[in-house]
């Protein structure tokens, strides 16, 4: 059986994902219920609907445990001196990560693969998740 071996910024990333994949599968459940009427009244029932938002789920997935893989390396990267370093190291990360994420949604879309707009609403599940939890916390 292969190891793989996370650093703190992936395992912490994993145990997020996990803690908000109930909330996921909720709000996913909602989009679409709501795409599918959409789809049924305009008669314009599409697949690339829900390809767009199980691609965009994926994406989503991986955007952000990208950015807990590049946390884990800028906590490696901490230190005396090397505040320059770690600073462009995450303006490089931030810079290519969402370029390489918009240019899969460009290909897929120009294909006709995914919907373009239900592919980029799960990019905000994250944002909601933890203003929801900071509600319901009372934490701020």
């Amino acid at each position: 059986m292969i190891k793989i071996k996370f650093n703190q910024g992936e395992r912490i990333a994993l145990t997020e994902l996990r803690s908000m994949l109930p909330f996921f599968l909720v709000v996913n459940g909602l989009v679409l219920i709501i795409c599918g009427l959409y789809s049924i009244f305009s008669e314009n029932l599409g697949f690339s609907l829900f390809t767009g938002l199980l691609f965009g789920n994926i994406i989503s997935a991986l955007n952000f445990f990208f950015i807990g893989m590049a946390s884990g390396k800028l906590l490696q990267r901490r230190g005396e001196g090397h505040a320059a370093r770690a600073r462009s190291f995450a303006g490089f990360v931030y810079g290519a990560r969402y370029l390489g994420m918009f240019a899969v949604y460009w290909f897929m879309a120009s294909f006709g693969l995914i919907n373009l707009f239900t592919a980029l609403i799960p990019l905000l599940y994250p944002s909601f998740y933890y203003k929801i939890m900071a509600i319901f916390n009372k934490t701020v």
